[in-house]
């Protein structure tokens, strides 16, 4: 499973399966980062070691200008499966999906989503979203910097947590 996007501050491209999956997930990433970068981001960061992208506060990237939203819409199409909203994901990947929501909440996430049909438009500000067509979970920043989200999302295997 290769995944998406954007919902504000930050970006993780998310894969599920074989070293190779998190090779093609690093290699995506730049490739996606490069794009934005020359699509109009000029300050779009490199994907960290675990894959993630952050976009801190006050970097001067906007997910919701023009020129953020033009851009993704060009470059997210490098990432496999089409990026959000191409492919499909497979039974597998959506109870996996559905494991991991499982787990944060018996971790003490107990707010965290369940995986949804639709890809979170990127307009809904600060937070992580990931997925594949026909299950997404998007996160709010709000919940990532909650009391024991790191070590959750550690225990369970969450995209660039460790997992």
């Amino acid at each position: 499973m290769v995944a998406l996007a954007t919902a504000g501050c930050a970006v993780a491209l998310a894969a599920c399966g074989s070293s190779n999956h998190k090779s093609n997930r690093a290699d995506a990433g730049i490739r996606v980062a490069n794009c934005m970068r020359s699509h109009g981001v000029p300050n779009f960061p490199d994907p960290s070691h675990g894959g993630g992208i952050q976009i801190p506060a006050g970097s001067g990237i906007n997910p919701q200008s023009p020129a953020f939203q033009a851009a993704q819409k060009t470059c997210f199409k490098l990432l496999p499966g089409g990026g959000p909203g191409g492919g499909k994901a497979s039974e597998s990947q959506k109870l996996a999906m559905l494991k991991l929501s499982r787990c944060m909440r018996a971790h003490g996430v107990t707010s965290f989503p369940d995986p949804t049909n639709k890809p979170p438009s990127p307009g809904n500000g600060p937070g992580l979203a990931f997925g594949a067509g026909g299950s997404f979970i998007a996160v709010p920043q709000s919940l990532m910097q909650s009391p024991g989200f790191k070590q959750a999302a550690g225990t369970c295997h969450f995209p660039g947590f460790g997992g």
